[in-house]
């Protein structure tokens, strides 16, 4: 309903968990096996994504997955290892390394997030809502690149600004890629898409709109012309709101640095973009007791009536 741009009789709260870390029965599966196989396997990535559930009558779930997911199946190798988050390899910086990458069957090499789906949406109660979702083209480019997490992105952008042909063809790929890799959710029973850019927040508003928004909005307009809602999460991406107008999405994630309502001004000025706006408490506020967390809640959603 709200993705619809009405206001439902209870506004959703929206609460990024991290694959439920928290839980003891979590940690308990994740034990047995590496966290590429939890996500590889249906049965397993489906219990850890219903746990939650269990415990708290939320509003929707999220698939248990990774965004470099795809990439596994496109020519590179994913590893998690201590005292580093997630790596790459091969690396793509050449024009020879994106001709040794190819473009996957979503529905027979990503089977397995799709009968995950499946299974967590059985487990849904009819108020549930089933959320699918993928890493946006740049970010999951960025570790493609880089290897592994980057504070400067130099490589990126280096690609980005001194083989500027292959680094759109990459984009191209990926948006190709991740189209497949939606669609074939969204048939397993997805009914609402999440895309995560969480490293766009690096670049400047014109090299966005000139390397970057071509892809996700391809993305995004194959998925609304699916008729499924789908949401853009620009990280750290507040300087980027008024380089969001004409993307196809039904809404977008407003970073937690940026007040609701002056995203809501930015976003339509000069423009009939018709989103929902999700956001944007700062997760490090649930350490605090639970009457400022309620507090800091009640304030974003006077923010976002200012503008209806």
């Amino acid at each position: 309903t709200a993705l619809q741009g009405k206001k439902p009789a209870r506004r959703p709260v929206w609460f990024l968990r991290q694959a439920g870390r928290y839980l003891p029965e979590y940690r308990e599966v994740r034990s047995k096996v590496s966290f590429v196989e939890l996500c590889q396997t249906p049965e397993l990535a489906a219990e850890v994504t219903i746990q939650p559930l269990r415990r708290y009558d939320v509003d929707a779930s999220i698939i248990f997955s990774d965004i470099l997911i795809p990439p596994t199946v496109m020519g590179q190798t994913l590893t998690f290892g201590k005292g580093h988050g997630p790596m790459l390899d091969p690396v793509v910086r050449t024009p020879d390394d994106l001709k040794k990458l190819h473009r996957p069957d979503a529905d027979k090499n990503l089977a397995y997030v799709g009968e995950a789906i499946k299974l967590v949406k059985k487990a849904l109660k009819p108020h549930q809502t089933m959320i699918g979702f993928a890493g946006a083209p740049f970010t999951v480019a960025c570790y493609m690149i880089e290897g592994q997490g980057s504070k400067t992105f130099s490589e990126v952008k280096k690609l980005a600004f001194t083989d500027t042909s292959t680094f759109v063809a990459l984009m191209d790929l990926l948006a190709d890629v991740t189209i497949d890799y939606l669609k074939m959710q969204v048939a397993a029973g997805a009914e609402v898409i999440m895309l995560f850019d969480t490293w766009v927040g690096n670049l400047t508003g014109k090299d966005f709109r000139q390397l970057v928004f071509p892809a996700t909005n391809k993305i995004a307009t194959a998925i609304k012309d699916m008729g499924t809602p789908i949401i853009y999460f620009p990280g750290q991406g507040s300087e980027l709101m008024s380089e969001l107008q004409g993307m196809a999405v039904d809404g977008i994630h407003v970073d937690w640095r940026v007040r609701m309502d002056r995203a809501h001004h930015t976003l339509a000025k000069d423009s009939h973009l018709d989103v929902t706006l999700q956001g944007n408490l700062d997760p490090n506020l649930l350490v605090a007791p639970e009457g400022i967390v309620r507090e800091r809640t009640r304030e974003i959603l006077q923010l976002a009536d200012k503008d209806g």
